[in-house]
């Protein structure tokens, strides 16, 4: 499946500034994973030692959270994942 990652600006100094990614994958892991591929500074950033999600970050799909099952949502032809950075406090 071909999906699209849509990401923040902050993120840019990772991917030469392109905010707009072409992926591949049955699931946001599998598409998570082709993003690593082609940027590979960003999995450090986005993923724990145990390969999950880091805290500070939501995946979003067709605008929809995929939390909690966030790597193993199925992705289908044509979706549009966008990455959330959390902003937490008080």
């Amino acid at each position: 499946m071909s999906a699209e990652i849509e990401l923040s600006s902050v993120f840019g100094r990772y991917t030469d500034k392109q905010l707009n990614i072409k992926v591949e994958g049955s699931t946001v892991g599998e598409c998570l994973k082709d993003l690593f591929r082609q940027f590979p500074k960003l999995e450090k950033l986005l993923l724990t030692r145990e390969g999950k999600l880091q805290h500070a970050y939501d995946i979003y799909i067709n605008g929809e959270s995929a939390y909690p099952e966030e790597m193993t949502k199925p992705v289908k032809d044509g979706d549009k994942l966008n990455i959330v950075f959390i902003i937490y406090g008080g």
